[in-house]
């Protein structure tokens, strides 16, 4: 019995001295620590300073304008005097449409109006003729009753017959009807007049119509411009709301860019102050100038902002119509603003500054651009995170977090 508790015992005794034993002369185990990556950027240092941002804008030239020319009747076109491109004066004959349909419709509505004239005119001699025929046919009434009493008294002393009277009375009936017809003619007279008046203005009013349709067959510029587009050439037959020519005015280009909304509110303030809002462009090599006149005023759907409407200073016949522009838009002065590369944007809305080796992410306002001596463009920002001497990561890292290992070259 006292075996069979000892022999266990002594087994497991020396079971915990063996493994006491190994475990005491076990090789040492060597940790070795890898070290943390660190990655190496370009910096820049924060430079609280006030400069003027500029915006850039993308825009296109367009104008208010721009007229398409119509024929107003059915011509062949007989000669065009420009090409695409031309410059024009105002009244300039740019094409001329054959215009022998026209004569002869012109010719027609004169004779019109010679008519009308020559009725005027023989209703006004029936007139004065019936006024000097009024006293004689009213003598001839008054003749004739007399020879009516006259032979009554005859026939009172059997000197006459009554044949004799009838007859006279029926002189004296004509008479009085011939009297009447010319009375009423007479009476008439301003009512023929009035008729033959509105005939003569009908008549008047054809033919000025017929002239001017005979004008529209020489086509002019309606204003100072340039020609855009030919519509027909010589031979074509047009008709009657047919496009011809189209051109725009010069002196009313102009260039519709979109403001983004989160500088609407510097722009608009600018403008109700009178400030001059000025802008520049570079086309075919030649630099131009722009000024903000006004703002659209229609918002279009799913838009980031408003359309802003420069007018052009300097040279505008170096601009064609529909060209597209990079403009660069001053704003007014600023304060606190901190000039970076765009490099150095993460996002939207920050930055990421070096603290004690390590990234640290700050929240930024985007205020503009700018240009510096170089003619780099950089990135204008105002953070009240940010302070002077502050080193700025301006490299992009694909894996750019707060916390991040980082070295600034050169150090």
């Amino acid at each position: 019995m006292l075996k069979r508790v000892v022999y266990p015992l002594l087994i497991i005794l020396v079971a915990i001295a063996a493994f006491i034993a190994l475990k005491q002369t076990k090789p040492e185990k060597i940790v070795i620590e890898k070290p943390e990556k660190i990655w190496r950027v370009e910096t820049v240092a924060v430079n609280i300073q006030q400069v003027s941002p500029q915006i850039t804008l993308y825009g296109r030239v367009e104008t208010p304008r721009n007229s398409v020319l119509k024929s107003a009747l059915v011509a062949d076109v007989l000669s065009i005097n420009v090409l695409e491109g031309s410059e024009v004066t105002a009244g300039q004959l740019l094409m001329t449409l054959d215009d022998t349909d026209m004569q002869l419709l012109v010719s027609q509505r004169q004779a019109d109006v010679a008519e009308t004239d020559a009725l005027m005119l023989s209703e006004n001699q029936r007139f004065k003729r019936d006024k000097s025929l009024l006293e004689q046919q009213t003598s001839l009434l008054k003749l004739a009753d007399n020879a009516v009493n006259r032979f009554k008294k005859l026939e009172k002393s059997n000197l006459a017959s009554q044949a004799n009277i009838d007859d006279v009375q029926a002189t004296k009936q004509r008479q009085m009807v011939t009297l009447k017809g010319l009375n009423f003619d007479i009476a008439e007279h301003p009512a023929r007049v009035a008729q033959l008046q509105a005939q003569s203005k009908r008549a008047q009013a054809l033919l000025q119509q017929a002239e001017v349709d005979l004008e529209r067959t020489k086509i002019t510029a309606p204003f100072a411009g340039r020609i855009s587009k030919l519509d027909v050439s010589i031979g074509d037959r047009v008709r009657a709301g047919d496009p011809l020519i189209s051109l725009y005015d010069l002196n009313n280009l102009e260039v519709r860019a979109q403001i983004p909304g989160r500088y609407m509110n510097q722009v608009l303030d600018m403008l109700n102050n009178k400030q001059g809002l000025q802008a520049q462009a570079t086309l075919n090599q030649q630099p131009l100038t722009f000024e903000l006149e006004r703002m659209s005023g229609e918002v279009k759907a799913d838009s980031g902002g408003i359309d802003g409407l420069f007018s052009i200073k300097g040279n505008r016949y170096a601009i064609a119509l529909g060209s597209f522009l990079e403009l660069k838009l001053k704003l007014a002065q600023q304060d606190d603003v901190i000039a970076l590369p765009f490099n150095a944007l993460y996002g939207l809305d920050h930055v990421y500054r070096i603290k004690d080796g390590y990234l640290q992410s700050v929240d930024i306002e985007r205020v503009g651009e700018t240009t510096n001596d170089k003619g780099q463009t950089l990135l204008l920002l105002r953070s009240p995170d940010l302070k002077q001497g502050d080193q700025i990561v301006s490299t992009q890292l694909p894996n750019a977090i707060s916390g991040l290992r980082v070295e600034a070259l050169g150090e």
